[in-house]
């Protein structure tokens, strides 16, 4: 720190040289110089000691034996003062003084200030000198490095943890305000990175065990100031909650942001795979529900963490869901379990695979999904995103799965207890009263509205090894 020195005009030793003779001349009386010192005779013709003395707007000291003091700091009473190579007092200017033998921090030198009464600054945690704010001891020294009240901490170790304030160098001691970037290791347990962040308020005041808006983010300040980042638990935006609060360098609360990482530092949560989460416009965990997001539907798993392929809601309509059961990759699941599975007591629905670049809800008669065992056609509807269960556009779902004859042209099928007949692109064919359908094996089947239900749901299925017998067969029954 560059100190402004402003020293000021004070009255030389040549200029009292020069008015020596006719100060002689009152029979050792005011100012006489004797060899290389100035002396101050009282009345009495005595030396004055331990006394200022004015001369032309200026003060000088005497010492305890009497001569003038040049370049010296002064303690008088309770207030420490200092005169310059003319023995003048100095006023409103920064002074560099030696360190003494009690000094305690490693420097050749301590600063002063000296206001306009010639009194150094004492005791004060902020003063403000040419724009910048100082800190000053009890003995008038200016505060450097990691202060703690008005004393300077000297076990660098854990003084950053340590300190309320930081007033730099001895060089360079004004108050630090702002984000500190400490860059030296730290020996406490819980600090083994290599660096941390520090925030200090305007009045100099280090931000401790809270949260803060900077520049309009959000901020969590541990109990020792240092800024926590990724996920913090105990956040303001509810007792209890885990925010994420991006990174060590960047460590602001997320808020309407997508979050891609493990949540290994959630206590309750056991995995360490990496996963999509959510912040919505709070910073608050999107959890345990569905959200639209930027115009597509998203689900969340009561841990936070965004589900992905086959997921079950526990409401039809994504829409109204507010609760997610549990989700699935369709590649661990066969076709056979799809059947008839409501999904662990939900409703299933489709989020995509691709869970890094995508994630979102995906809708229609025709979604193609390579399961355990092949690859199958499923339907989801286009409003409620839930998984067709029955007759959709003249096709067969059972929970979502397009139900297709195999390796005929034409097979049986059994859906909620009735029995259907399909074609090998899915579609149901329809009850008549002449027409019967041969399969790749040559086998011919008639189709026969139910006696119950005539064609309103199921219907009913004869064979033959020709169309003849088929319908030979359903007069029989």
């Amino acid at each position: 720190m560059r100190k402004q020195t402003k020293l000021a005009v004070v009255l030389s030793a040549a200029a009292l040289l020069a008015v020596g003779a006719s100060m002689t001349s009152f029979a050792a009386r005011g100012w006489v110089n004797e060899g290389d010192a100035w002396y101050y005779y009282d009345n009495s013709g005595d030396y004055v000691t331990d006394k200022w003395k004015s001369y032309n707007g200026n003060y000088f000291y005497l010492g305890d034996e009497g001569y003038m003091l040049t370049n010296e700091l002064i303690e008088d009473g309770n207030n420490f003062y200092y005169v310059d190579a003319n023995g003048a007092m100095v006023k409103n200017t920064w002074v560099a003084v030696p360190a003494d033998d009690a000094e305690d921090q490693d420097v050749e030198y301590r600063w002063y200030y000296f206001g306009a009464n010639g009194k150094a600054y004492k005791d004060h945690n902020k003063k403000t000198i040419n724009g910048k704010k100082y800190g000053f001891d009890e003995d008038g020294k200016m505060l450097f490095g990691f202060v703690n009240g008005k004393e300077v901490i000297n076990d660098e170790d854990d003084a950053v943890l340590n300190c309320d304030r930081y007033y730099g160098s001895n060089d360079d001691g004004a108050m630090h305000t702002g984000w500190l970037l400490y860059q030296d290791a730290i020996d406490a347990e819980g600090y083994d990175d290599e660096y941390y962040w520090f925030w200090f308020a305007s009045d100099g005041l280090k931000r401790v065990d809270s949260t803060k808006k900077i520049n309009g983010k959000t901020y969590k300040f541990d109990i020792n100031g240092a800024m926590e980042y990724e996920w913090v638990e105990g956040t303001t935006i509810g007792e209890g909650t885990t925010g994420w609060f991006n990174s060590q360098d960047d460590g602001h609360l997320a808020k309407s942001q997508w979050i891609w990482t493990d949540n290994e530092d959630r206590a309750w949560k056991n995995d360490d795979d990496d996963h999509w989460w959510y912040a919505d416009k709070h910073g608050d965990l999107v959890e345990n529900t569905t959200k639209k997001i930027n115009g597509k539907w998203y689900a969340f798993m009561p841990e936070g963490q965004m589900a992905w392929g086959f997921v079950w809601l526990n409401d039809p309509s994504v829409k109204t869901a507010d609760g997610v059961i549990s989700y699935a990759d369709p590649a661990d699941l066969k076709s056979d379990s799809i059947k008839g599975d409501f999904g662990n007591g939900g409703y299933l629905h489709f989020f995509s695979n691709d869970e890094e670049k995508d994630g979102s809800m995906k809708t229609g008669y025709n979604i193609k999904l390579e399961l355990y065992d092949d690859t199958f056609t499923f339907g989801f509807d286009k409003n409620s995103g839930c998984a067709y269960n029955g007759i959709e556009k003249n096709k067969l779902y059972d929970n979502g799965l397009l139900l297709t004859a195999s390796e005929n042209r034409y097979e049986a099928v059994k859906f909620d207890g009735k029995d259907y007949l399909v074609s090998s692109n899915g579609t149901r064919l329809k009850a008549s009263d002449s027409r019967t359908y041969k399969d790749a094996d040559d086998t011919y089947w008639f189709v026969q509205a139910s006696s119950e239900k005539p064609d309103e749901d199921g219907y009913d299925l004869y064979y033959g090894d020709d169309a003849k017998e088929a319908k030979s067969m359903a007069k029989k029954w």
